[in-house]
């Protein structure tokens, strides 16, 4: 009897983690509806922000953000996104990758990997998505460093750059 009702346990387990694969298939088809949308989100500089717009000899960039935003300062644990703008200072010049990460300023909390993507519309404006850990400060300075090829005449230069901006605890 006790291996009869340890078959049944099993049989019943085994659905369950069939109907959970089944739902964990949802967020994909949610991500590509995200994605499809996603240039009709409002982006803007953060009060918090130390730049918006960076002048270099190649051009401005410029670093922009959307999402859960409170006071000037991004939300922990909540999905945003950080969009780079750049216009280049001559014709022809057009970012070709764009290598970044975040690191807490106020305290090191390790690197976050943030991945660029280039929109639709244009090449010199790229798009990425990503969110921050919770700290134990009420308000947590971060660091976002920005390695930027951009190519030039037929060249590749690269553009080191950063700002900094807080984000507020949930």
């Amino acid at each position: 009897m006790l291996e009869l009702r340890n078959y049944s346990m099993n049989k019943i387990f085994v659905v369950i983690l069939i109907i959970l694969n089944l739902i964990a298939c949802n967020p994909a088809q949610k991500a590509s509806q995200n994605k499809n949308t996603s240039s009709k989100i409002p982006f803007s500089c953060l009060s918090s922000q130390n730049q918006c717009d960076i002048n270099t000899e190649l051009g401005t960039f410029t670093i922009e953000f959307s999402g859960q935003i409170e006071e000037g300062k991004v939300k922990t644990e909540l999905p945003f996104h950080i969009q780079l703008t750049f216009n280049a200072a001559t014709e022809n010049t057009q970012i070709k990758t764009v290598n970044s990460y975040l690191e807490g300023k106020s305290m090191f909390m390790g690197k976050i990997p943030v991945f660029f993507e280039q929109t639709e519309n244009n090449s010199n404006v790229m798009r990425a998505e990503t969110l921050l850990v919770n700290c134990s400060e009420e308000i947590m300075t971060w660091r976002q460093w920005f390695a930027i090829e951009v190519e030039q005449e037929g060249k590749i230069v690269t553009q080191d750059l950063f700002i900094d901006f807080d984000s507020k605890r949930l």
